[in-house]
């Protein structure tokens, strides 16, 4: 019967599609993933692989033992997190978060977490990149967009208030349709323009980068539109000023996203809560 190191061996080359990502990945020389998939398929009788120069697939019958080697193993490592509950939660989360998440808000997220749980090393990723969460080996991300992969859980765990703001001389001098037909102000998602019908001109400097469109607004005769909690603090000293707080716009989506194809271990899940409850 085959040994798990195979099956784990066999389920890494499938899911990467690549002897050679496999082998870095489990931090084992080539030869040996080779001949562990090999040895798999002379036990089974059947080719697991279509090997070409370019490529590895699977073979039909490949797949159809995916489908069922997979789940299986899931539940092994399941079983395994349920015998170590009773112990103190202990290993390595990576996770990947937006650029423009508050960093104080993340910030108190994780040193609860940590507080709680001492024995948890966290690798924080600060990046707007999509990312491979099973390729890249990341147990959860955080995203402000709905991810499109049908092998990720997606949750959507909070809504951030979306705002207009400017310095009060900026604000005093224009109203929001004046700004947005002068120019004056950053919308990178269209806001104004696609959900109010504003006449928009585009600014003359222009940027996705919430925190940046943030510091341009303090230096420049510029409003933006950007998510209330990045701009508390100087709302709060009257640095800036929120124009037409009356204008409901849409609320910004915080999404929380788990690969779909392997268990979660109970650290995760516990970080997992942790967000739920701290940035709501």
């Amino acid at each position: 019967m085959a040994g798990l190191q195979h099956l784990e061996t066999f389920v890494e080359v499938a899911l990467r599609g690549s002897f050679a990502a496999a082998a870095r990945q489990l931090d084992l020389p080539r030869s040996t993933v080779t001949a562990r998939v090999k040895a798999l398929e002379s036990e089974l009788g059947v080719a697991l692989f279509q090997r070409t120069t370019r490529q590895v697939g699977l073979t039909s019958e490949g797949e159809a033992y995916l489908a069922k080697v997979q789940p299986a193993l899931s539940v092994l490592g399941e079983a395994g997190e349920e015998l170590k509950a009773a112990q103190a939660p202990s290993g390595l989360i990576r996770l990947t978060v937006p650029v423009d998440l508050p960093t104080g808000r993340l910030a108190n997220a994780l040193v609860s977490y940590q507080e709680l749980y001492p024995d948890v090393e966290l690798d924080v990723h600060i990046s707007d990149r999509p990312v491979d969460l099973i390729a890249e080996r990341f147990d959860l991300a955080l995203r402000g967009n709905r991810v499109s992969d049908e092998n990720v859980i997606v949750r959507k765990i909070a809504s951030n208030q979306q705002t207009i703001v400017a310095r009060p001389d900026v604000a005093a001098g224009a109203s929001v349709e004046d700004l947005a037909r002068r120019g004056r102000i950053l919308d990178a998602s269209h806001i104004l323009a696609e959900t109010f019908g504003m006449d928009f001109k585009p600014a003359d400097f222009r940027t996705s980068n919430k925190q940046l469109a943030k510091a341009m607004v303090l230096k420049r005769d510029l409003a933006a539109v950007l998510p209330r909690s990045i701009c508390e603090t100087e709302i709060e000293g009257n640095v800036l000023c929120e124009m037409n707080p009356q204008l409901q716009l849409p609320d910004l989506p915080l999404f929380l996203v788990l690969p779909s194809s392997r268990f979660v271990p109970r650290r995760v899940r516990l970080l997992v809560e942790t967000f739920v409850k701290m940035l709501k």
